[in-house]
C-alpha cells in the first residue's frame, strides 16, 4: 500500500476531533458524577439538618452546599476546557504534522516546545527523524528512477539508431561491421544490466545463506583474477598479489561476486600500466575472520562520492565514459552485510582507491 494513503487512512483529519470529543465526554462525565454524588449527599443532609438546627442555620448550610455544587460544576467545566486546550495541543500539532507528511511534505519539521528531557521532546525528535528519513528516501527514489531510466534508455536508443542505419543499402562493409559491433556491445550491456538488477533483487530478499561450505578463499581469488585476464591484460596492468591460504566457510558464488566486482571496478578506473594490489589475510591471526583488500592507483573519489558509492545506479564517473551501470558495488555491500561483514574505503581524488572487506 502507498505510504501516503496508509498514513492518511490511519490518521485522517477527523481523528483529532473524535479523540477530543471522547476525552471531553469522559472528563465531563467524571465531573457530573461527582456533582451527582454531591447532590445525593445534599438531599440526605436536607432531611437530617432541620431536625438538629434552627431555620437560619439550616438555610445557611443549604446555601453553602448549593454554592459548592455550582462551584464544582464550574471547576469541572474549567478543567475540561484546560485539559482539552493545553495538554491536547501537542497531540493536535503532532497529528497535523503527520498529515503533512502524508501529503508528501517531507521537508516539514515539528516543534512541540517541549522540555529537553521530557517524553514530548522524545516524540518531537522521533517525528523529525522520521521526516528526515522519508525525505532522504524520496530523494533516493527520485534519483533511482532517473538513473534507472537513463541506464536502460541509453542502450535501447543506441541499438535502435544503429539498426536504422543498417537499412541503408549504400553502407560499406566496414561501416556495417562497425554498427553491428556497437549493437552487439549495447545488447550485451543491456543484458548485463538486466541480470544485475535481477541478481540484486534476489539478494535483497535473501537473508539466509543455504549454500555454505568450506572452500579455499585464496584459490577462489586466483580463479576470478584469471576470469578477468582479458581486461587487465588489455590495459597492461601490473597485479601485486599477496594471498594467505585460508579455508573459509560460506557461499563461494556470493563471495566470488564480491571479488569480481571489486577487481573489475579497480581495473576500470586504473590507468594503463597501472598497479593493483590484491591481498588476503587473517584478521590478527584469527581463523574465523578474514580481510580481503583491493587497492588501485586510479582516479580516486572525493568524500561525497565515497558516501554514495553503494547507492543503486550511482556512478562516481557522472560522464558515463567508463563501462558499468552502478550496481556492482551495491551487490558487494549487500553480500558483505549478509555475512555481517564491513567495508572500509580509503580514497582521495587522483590518489587511487582502496576497498577493505572484513568477513
Amino acid at each position: 500500500m502507498n505510504l501516503k494513503k496508509y498514513i492518511k487512512k490511519r490518521l485522517n483529519m477527523d481523528y483529532r476531533k473524535q479523540l477530543t470529543a471522547k476525552l471531553g465526554i469522559l472528563i465531563f462525565g467524571i465531573s457530573v458524577a461527582t456533582q451527582a454524588l454531591s447532590a445525593f449527599i445534599t438531599v440526605c443532609l436536607i432531611n437530617y439538618i432541620p431536625q438538629k438546627f434552627s431555620a437560619f442555620i439550616t438555610l445557611t448550610i443549604l446555601t453553602f452546599l448549593a454554592t459548592m455544587f455550582c462551584i464544582s460544576i464550574l471547576i469541572g467545566l474549567i478543567l475540561t476546557f484546560c485539559i482539552l486546550k493545553f495538554p491536547m495541543k501537542p497531540l493536535g500539532v503532532t497529528i497535523d504534522f503527520i498529515n503533512k507528511l502524508a501529503e508528501g511534505n517531507f521537508e516539514e519539521r515539528v516543534d512541540l516546545h517541549a522540555k529537553s528531557d521530557g517524553p514530548a521532546k522524545n516524540i518531537e525528535n522521533s517525528l523529525n527523524r522520521l521526516a528526515e528519513e522519508l525525505q532522504n528516501n524520496e530523494m533516493f527514489r527520485s534519483d533511482f528512477i532517473n538513473d534507472f531510466s537513463h541506464e536502460f534508455k541509453t542502450p535501447i536508443v543506441s541499438i535502435r539508431g544503429f539498426a536504422k542505419l543498417l537499412k541503408n543499402n549504400e553502407l560499406s562493409q566496414e561501416d556495417r561491421d562497425e554498427y553491428l559491433n556497437i549493437i552487439i556491445e549495447e545488447s550485451t550491456r543491456l543484458s548485463n544490466l538486466s541480470t544485475n538488477v535481477l541478481n540484486l533483487s534476489k539478494l535483497e530478499r535473501q537473508n539466509i545463506q543455504t549454500n555454505n561450505s568450506d572452500f579455499n578463499f585464496a584459490e577462489l581469488i586466483r580463479r576470478d583474477i584469471l576470469m578477468l585476464e582479458t581486461k587487465w591484460n588489455k590495459k597492461n596492468i601490473n597485479l601485486e598479489i599477496e594471498l594467505e591460504e585460508i579455508t573459509y566457510h560460506g557461499d563461494a558464488n556470493l563471495i566470488s561476486q564480491v571479488i569480481i566486482n571489486l577487481l573489475d571496478n579497480a581495473i576500470k578506473f586504473s590507468p594503463k600500466k597501472g598497479d593493483i594490489l590484491i591481498s588476503l589475510k587473517r584478521y590478527d591471526g584469527e581463523d574465523h575472520t578474514v580481510i580481503f583488500t583491493v587497492s588501485d592507483h586510479g582516479i580516486g573519489m572525493n568524500d561525497e562520492q565515497v558516501k554514495r558509492i553503494f547507492d543503486k545506479f550511482y556512478q562516481a564517473d557522472r560522464s558515463h565514459s567508463t563501462e558499468g551501470n552502478g550496481l556492482g558495488l551495491t551487490v558487494v555491500k549487500r553480500i558483505v552485510d549478509m555475512y555481517n561483514g564491513s567495508i572500509e574505503i580509503k580514497s582521495a581524488p587522483d590518489d587511487g582507491c582502496t576497498f577493505i572487506i572484513t568477513l
